[in-house]
């Protein structure tokens, strides 16, 4: 390839290897007694009874295969790397849940997939002896998926009523819950609701129905309504770079950021557990006090009722952002003479760090 003009320097690449976790307790379960009373011949009759649930836990395995290239182009001003992956975690320790009891153990069963796209470009180049650039880009993508729960339906994990769900061919751990279509504005759009309960009163949020007319359950909000809300993990991650040489002036700039996640705003979540009034600004100033005045937040009121702390799109909120990591600009001081003294090689330089952060999510950072 010595006389083409494309490219200056080329190599494919393909791996596969495993890679073992050993940060696994070596086994899980416990051995319980509890005493039973039962009937004997019309006479009560106390006894015990044993159960051992212990399971030998080994390493999880994460296979990955991977296949990218590395190149340089144009004069080797443009260089890339590229990788394709897909990593699979086999063997992960998962709750399997023992039957005819409500307890569960951690097996070596579990199969959750990551795959993606990483990429990273940049471009060199110099136009004249004062003036010369440089810019840089690289982003990362993720579908993280459950693949395999030993034949279980799901996983619950989370806290209380803030559920998250292992769900085959969903994210591992997603957001669970239901949807909110609303608040309630009057009394007459409750009464129009099958779904809504006697307690109702307007102010309060309004679940979607996931069953239609005429399928079991319809009219009734309960645990078949609930589904997934978002995952945590972002499926796109990103940077940036830019920097500018003229003369004796530098200047340079880096972004970040990420897409696709959610964020469990438990902040919000927490406000029925307290005995203040306390709450968010945003919360405070939009919350519904009227016919018209909200239909995304709810009354003061319904704030501290159960129905509306039910886990819902209502606490999962975007977890995007965009930030400017940092600015700089600086000057370099070279064959300077002040007063007939030379002034040593110097360097002034003014730095912003992370000027800026844009998102939506109502918290400190996301």
């Amino acid at each position: 390839m010595a006389d083409n003009k494309v490219f200056d320097y080329l190599k494919l690449r393909a791996s596969w290897g495993q890679l073992g976790n050993d940060k696994i307790q070596a086994s899980d379960g416990a051995s319980t007694t509890e005493i039973i009373k039962t009937s004997i011949d019309d006479t009560e009759t106390s006894g015990t009874k044993t159960k051992n649930t212990f399971s030998s836990l080994e390493w999880e395995v994460t296979e990955e295969t991977n296949f990218g290239l590395t190149a340089q182009l144009f004069d080797n001003r443009l260089s890339a790397d590229i990788d394709y992956y897909i990593r699979d975690t086999k063997n992960a320790a998962i709750g399997v849940k023992i039957p005819m009891t409500d307890l569960s153990i951690l097996k070596n069963v579990g199969i959750i997939r990551n795959s993606g796209i990483e990429m990273t470009l940049n471009w060199n180049n110099k136009i004249s002896d004062d003036l010369s650039y440089n810019v840089g880009v690289n982003f990362a993508t993720l579908k993280n998926e459950v693949r395999d729960l030993y034949g279980q339906p799901y996983v619950d994990g989370g806290s209380a009523e803030f559920r998250q769900r292992s769900i085959v061919g969903e994210p591992l751990l997603a957001f669970f819950g239901y949807e909110v279509l609303g608040v309630y504005q009057n009394q007459a759009e409750i009464d129009a609701d099958p779904a809504a309960p006697a307690t109702a009163v307007p102010g309060d949020f309004k679940y979607k129905d996931q069953q239609a007319e005429g399928e079991d359950g319809y009219g009734v909000i309960d645990d078949d309504d609930r589904v997934v809300l978002g995952s945590y993990f972002p499926n796109l991650m990103y940077g940036g770079n830019l920097g500018i040489n003229y003369k004796n002036w530098e200047f340079s700039t880096s972004i970040v950021g990420q897409t696709g996640n959610k964020i469990l705003n438990r902040k919000r979540g927490e406000i029925i557990w307290t005995a203040d009034g306390n709450m968010d600004a945003d919360l405070a100033v939009n919350r519904w006090h009227g016919e018209g005045t909200s239909n995304i937040y709810p009354s003061s009121a319904g704030l501290r009722k159960g129905w509306n702390q039910k886990m819902s799109d209502y606490f999962v909120e975007d977890g995007s952002f965009f930030r400017i990591q940092n600015i700089q600009l600086a000057y370099n001081i070279k064959n300077v003479t002040l007063g007939g003294v030379k002034i040593p090689q110097s360097k002034v330089i003014l730095t912003a760090e992370r000027p800026l952060t844009l998102f939506k999510y109502n918290g400190f950072n996301p």
